[in-house]
């Protein structure tokens, strides 16, 4: 009976039950091999040495917790001449601690429960619990199915900075429609997309999101050239921002020290939404406004870039727009409007793109990149 309780409730077979042996919070059950066999023949002529005996945990049995106390021995095969340590099926790894059994049921609660609650309701380390987990998910997503995606999102994370203070990102490809992660690349560029373009198929891949990399459009137009561009409206503002960034601190370049100090100060009101700026920094901005025309004009340009994905309703009304914005742009002289210009020029196809396709956005893989900075 104990016997086939060892299967039925353990999943371990070919191993019979010798006697229990209990404490207080704990079942310790000792067990031993049936039979033993050659692991490379299966020959039945061998000769075994006793080692040493383990302790591995198991599936818990109403209150208690289940230990299984086995010995392991050292096996010579009289048959093909060689020698192996004694392998337990139950086992994940040579080295485990814990069944097999054990872990599923460690996965099945950490749908409902933290791993620290798991980690105490059976007295493992956290680590441990973290590393069965780990080790579950990377055989769920050792081979993702990207064959079928039709629409992707490319975006590139800064994860930290390495040793030698050289600074360290992410590329993270996921599938728009479902958010699956189908691709993650060491590093940003073309380099990190490597693999990556055999895993799609260039007659379902239609619509690519992503920045204004050149590097990630060229692999786009190299690897999928019937596939369309769409940059996302986000870095497209998040640019201009950075243009009228640079044009700020030009300005501070030419103040003196107590005046410098002020500016540097005032960043954010330049950088913000102007919906939403308080009365108060709304003061402040338009005074500043009156003294640095280059710099309220750069403003005024950030804060029209904006409204045209708030009005334009289509493609072709967009397309005017950005033209109208870009010759107008131009006309102010200002070096860093003008560097801005060209390129809403040179990517007015893929801008506009986010119209076609029913203002299609790069936004949920963004986010997903937070959380993943976050964590």
């Amino acid at each position: 009976m104990s016997t086939t309780l060892l299967q039925h409730t353990q999943k371990i077979r070919g191993f019979q039950h010798r006697k229990y042996e209990y404490t207080t919070k704990n079942l310790i059950w000792v067990i031993r091999r049936k039979e033993f066999r050659c692991p490379k023949c299966g020959s039945l002529k061998i000769t075994r040495e006793c080692r040493r005996e383990r302790l591995i945990q198991g599936v818990p049995m109403g209150r208690l917790l289940v230990y299984f106390r086995i010995k392991v021995h050292r096996l010579y095969c009289a048959n093909c001449h060689r020698r192996h340590l004694e392998f337990f099926h139950f086992l994940s790894s040579q080295n485990s601690r814990i069944t097999k059994g054990l872990e599923q049921r460690i996965l099945n609660d950490r749908h409902e429960m933290s791993i620290r609650s798991v980690a105490e309701k059976y007295r493992l380390r956290w680590e441990l619990v973290k590393e069965i987990e780990k080790r579950y998910l990377g055989r769920k997503y050792a081979r993702v199915q990207a064959a079928h995606v039709r629409r992707i999102g490319i975006d590139e994370i800064h994860t930290g900075s390495n040793p030698d203070r050289s600074q360290r990102y992410l590329t993270v490809v996921r599938d728009l429609k479902s958010g699956e992660v189908i691709h993650v690349g060491e590093g940003k560029g073309v380099a990190a997309l490597d693999g990556l373009s055999r895993k799609l198929r260039k007659k379902k891949l239609k619509i690519v999101a992503m920045d204004m990399s050149n590097a990630y459009s060229s692999w786009v137009e190299k690897h999928f050239p019937k596939a369309r561009i769409v940059f996302d409206h986000f870095h497209v503002v998040k640019l201009m921002n950075e243009r009228l960034d640079k044009l700020r601190r030009r300005y501070i370049a030419e103040l003196d020290a107590s005046q410098r100090s002020q500016f540097k100060r005032l960043r954010m009101l330049f950088l913000r939404n102007l919906e939403d700026l308080d009365a108060d920094s709304l003061l402040i901005l338009n005074n500043m406004r009156k003294h640095f025309k280059e710099l309220a004009d750069a403003h005024m340009f950030k804060e029209s870039l904006r409204s045209i994905y708030a009005t334009a309703e289509n493609a072709l009304e967009a397309r005017a727009a950005f033209r109208r914005w870009a010759t107008l742009a131009e006309a102010t002289g200002s070096r860093e409007l003008i560097a801005m210009a060209k390129t809403i020029r040179e990517k007015l196809k893929g801008i506009i793109t986010y119209w076609t396709y029913d203002r299609l956005s790069n936004a949920s893989t963004e986010g997903f990149n937070n959380k993943i900075r976050w964590l």
